[in-house]
């Protein structure tokens, strides 16, 4: 249950700083255009929605099996680690997309940049996550 409740909570902060990208992005003046009209920005904020939707399509299936009363350890691991690896990602992007704006003390992303930190080592390591899902994998007959 506490996996999947940090998956939760790390889909929480991606999503916050997708939000602050796309803010940004849309309203940045560049070179006479917006930041957003740019095409390496579209992708890198696309790539964004994508590990944000990946992240939650795992997070709501541990979930579901938690409320079926099904075996929920191997899909609880792997959403917590695609939730908080995918966090990491868009924060870091939601960070250069600012720029010095992303690293001010206080900002929304360079406190989002904090949190995710924390949540990334909760309910242990990706290693760790990596290794119950390896274990829940070998012990189930091929």
């Amino acid at each position: 249950m506490f996996r999947t409740s940090v998956a939760a909570a790390a889909l929480g902060l991606a999503r916050r700083a997708l939000a602050e990208a796309l803010a940004h992005a849309t309203m940045r003046p560049l070179s006479g255009q917006k930041l957003a009209d740019f095409q390496l920005t579209q992708a890198k904020l696309a790539q964004m929605a994508l590990d944000i939707d990946a992240a939650a399509l795992l997070t709501y299936r541990a979930a579901w099996l938690r409320d079926a009363g099904g075996r929920v350890t191997q899909a609880a691991a792997m959403a917590r680690l695609a939730a908080t690896d995918g966090a990491q990602r868009v924060i870091a992007a939601a960070l250069q997309l600012l720029g010095a704006r992303g690293v001010q003390r206080g900002s929304t992303v360079e406190s989002l940049y904090r949190d995710i930190r924390a949540l990334r080592i909760d309910e242990g390591a990706g290693e760790v996550q990596l290794l119950i899902i390896a274990r829940e994998l070998l012990a189930v007959p091929a």
